[in-house]
């Protein structure tokens, strides 16, 4: 059986290894030179967009298969790009030390000195103590946190807040398991699996609630104010923007822990007062949890003021205008490695630690992501993925509505969702207009699928975050995210036409 399924990985490595440079010749020989755009007219589909194209669909094929190392496929772009005329060697290459990779380095030099003092233990426990001791409980109370943070904060900021309290969790939970249990082994596995997934997909559902939540929905707001002379307020987003949320939020949850890992086992032995026993041994605080407790502390409020801060003015200048997350993450990250914990010089964080906990891969996975979703932009690719709308000239509203929803939510799991928007709005409401149908239900639909990024790693930090931990393959998030995708195109389009705009 074992050489069975060895030779079937095999096969499908090495077909997967030609096949992905296969489609990409392909790719780039059948596409047309031209297409029509949304007003009818007709736009250049330059050589650089059908090798882009090519590409993409090349290194999905290799990042789905695991045809090569994640992090090897990632470094694609800096190879193909230049060589096929996308774009320029240092285009490609800039996106690999990008903001949001130093926001991801950052947080993960915090979490790993979190694990390395044991306080992700304590606050594992904690946690348990407070919402359960059964894997669906813990499901909830991690789906919960993490939404509610992040309608207010950073998506990418809360996912690596809370992913260090969701592995303590399961390491938790694997500590209680008996090493030889086969069945219980299956059940870990479940519950890993579905708690990692429902961490990042709570922080991209929590951020359709507000209007702060995720820059989509800040570009909506911009775009009806200029262009319609529409005023869209906090409140006026919420009374829409909640609604779909928390739909979200019951739907998925039900979906992941009653449909899809519905086994994860029961009860941690001896319930909460295990949990409370463990807790209490652990004893007080060590200087080392205090320090990283109070550097992650500290890195969570600037998170969660940002805004605030960035617009403090001092005798007509904004000093900390450039306090953005990735500065705030790097820096906490740095300090840790300078405060004293002990006598004999050990600081919160060391870089031997460092250097074996943080991801490293996974930088790399992000980075090739954007350098790919900029590339996306320049070439035309997205433009042209935006002018399949005009297939849907003629059809009812509801079927307008659940083919934008439908197009933007599968298409921002390989670009930019800030991007996607931007892109977006502007077609749409050229051919609402055209079509003489209500642009804002539609382009208010477009904001909210635009963060529905539940596919791939490199669909939004979160996702890259939480794959980072290392317990997760990607074709579990692709399983999981093509049914969860399919419920935010129905809850999304459901309560748009239920509740409208």
């Amino acid at each position: 059986m074992s050489d069975s399924m060895s030779g079937k990985q095999a096969l499908m490595r090495y077909g997967s290894l030609v096949a992905g440079p296969l489609l990409c010749l392909i790719i780039f020989l059948a596409m047309p030179s031209s297409y029509v755009t949304a007003d009818g007219s007709v736009a250049e589909f330059s050589q650089a967009g059908r090798a882009c194209l090519g590409v993409l669909v090349w290194m999905a094929i290799w990042w789905c298969f695991e045809t090569a190392p994640i992090s090897v496929t990632s470094l694609l772009p800096m190879v193909l790009f230049p060589l096929f005329g996308v774009c320029k060697p240092a285009a490609a290459m800039a996106p690999y030390a990008s903001d949001t990779i130093f926001l991801f380095m950052g947080a993960f030099i915090l979490a790993a000195g979190v694990t390395k003092w044991g306080l992700d233990r304590r606050i594992a426990l904690f946690v348990m103590s407070c919402i359960g001791a059964t894997p669906k409980k813990i499901v909830f109370g991690i789906m919960l946190t993490t939404g509610t943070l992040s309608a207010f904060m950073s998506n990418t900021a809360c996912a690596a807040m809370m992913v260090p309290v969701a592995i303590a969790l399961v390491n938790l939970v694997h500590s209680t398991n008996d090493p030889n249990d086969k069945e219980a082994a299956v059940r870990e596995h479940r519950f890993t699996i579905c708690l990692l997934l429902a961490l990042a997909y709570s922080a991209s559902i929590g951020g359709m609630a507000t209007l702060i939540g995720s820059p989509p929905n800040g570009i909506y707001m911009r775009f009806m104010e200029q262009t319609y002379g529409t005023s869209v307020s906090i409140v006026d987003w919420m009374k829409v923007g909640v609604p779909v949320a928390v739909m979200m939020f019951l739907v998925a949850y039900f979906v992941r822990a009653n449909i899809m890992f519905r086994d994860m086992g029961g009860e941690v032995p001896g319930g909460r007062g295990w949990v409370k026993k463990e807790l209490a041994g652990m004893g007080k605080m060590s200087r080392g949890e205090i320090a990283i407790g109070l550097c992650f502390l500290i890195a969570a409020v600037l998170w969660f003021t940002g805004s605030a801060i960035r617009g403090i003015e001092v005798d007509g200048c904004r000093p900390f205008r450039f306090l953005n997350d990735a500065v705030i993450a790097m820096m906490m990250g740095v300090i840790s490695f300078l405060i004293p914990v002990d006598d004999k010089g050990d600081t919160a964080m060391d870089w031997e630690t460092a250097n074996r906990e943080i991801s490293w891969d996974v930088l790399l996975l992000f980075g090739g992501g954007l350098s790919l979703a900029a590339a996306i932009q320049s070439t035309g690719v997205a433009a042209l993925i935006g002018a399949q709308v005009t297939v849907l000239s003629g059809a009812p509203f509801w079927a307008l509505l659940l083919g934008v929803v439908t197009l933007v939510t599968f298409a921002t799991g390989v670009t930019s969702n800030t991007a996607l928007a931007a892109m977006m709005m502007p077609l749409l409401a050229a051919v609402c207009s055209a079509l003489n149908l209500p642009a804002q239900p539609v382009l208010f639909a477009t904001a909210l699928a635009a963060s529905a990024a539940f596919i791939l790693p490199i669909s939004t930090p979160p996702n890259a975050i939480v794959f980072g931990t290392g317990k997760l393959r990607i074709v579990d998030m692709l399983r999981a995210g093509i049914i969860i995708n399919i419920v935010a195109i129905g809850v999304i389009v459901g309560m748009v036409l239920l509740i409208g705009v």
